[in-house]
C-alpha cells in the first residue's frame, strides 16, 4: 500500500474536526469514534498514521490552542470564526507547537484554506499564523 501524504492526512483531520465542531462534540471520546469510523469508511489499513497523532493532540490541547489563536486574532473571537477557518488554525497552531517548521505549517494551512474555505480565508489564516513565528 502506498504511504498516505501528511497533506492528505491534514485534510482528513480537518474533515473530522469540522464534523465534531459543528456538532459541538470535540472531546476525546467522540474524536476516537469519528476517527475510527472515518478510517474504516476510507478503507485505510495503514497503522500509526500522523492523522491520529495530530487529531488526538489537538483535542488534548484544544483550550490552549484556542487561547493562542484568540490572542493573535485581533478583534476576532475563535467562536465567531467560520468553523472551517477555526479548525485549519487549530491544526497549524498545534503543528507549530510540535516541531513542524512555522513556514511549513502556514503553507499547508493556506493551501488547505484555498481549497476548502472561502476566498478571504487564506489571507485571514496566514495573518494569524504569521504571528506565531
Amino acid at each position: 500500500m502506498q504511504k498516505v501524504s501528511r497533506h492528505k492526512q491534514r485534510v482528513w483531520v480537518l474533515q473530522i474536526l469540522y464534523g465534531l465542531d459543528i456538532r459541538k462534540k470535540i472531546d476525546l471520546e467522540n474524536y476516537k469514534k469519528s476517527y475510527d469510523n472515518f478510517i474504516a469508511e476510507k478503507g485505510i489499513t495503514e497503522e500509526d498514521l500522523y492523522a491520529e497523532e495530530l487529531l488526538e493532540g489537538i483535542i488534548m490541547e484544544l483550550e490552549l490552542l484556542d487561547a493562542q489563536i484568540n490572542e493573535y486574532a485581533i478583534n476576532w473571537d475563535i467562536e465567531r470564526m467560520p468553523a472551517i477557518d477555526r479548525n485549519i488554525l487549530r491544526i497549524a497552531a498545534y503543528e507549530i507547537q510540535h516541531e513542524i517548521p512555522v513556514k511549513v505549517a502556514i503553507n499547508e494551512a493556506v493551501k488547505i484554506a484555498k481549497k476548502y474555505a472561502d476566498d478571504s480565508s487564506p489571507s485571514f489564516i496566514n495573518g494569524i499564523l504569521s504571528k506565531f513565528a
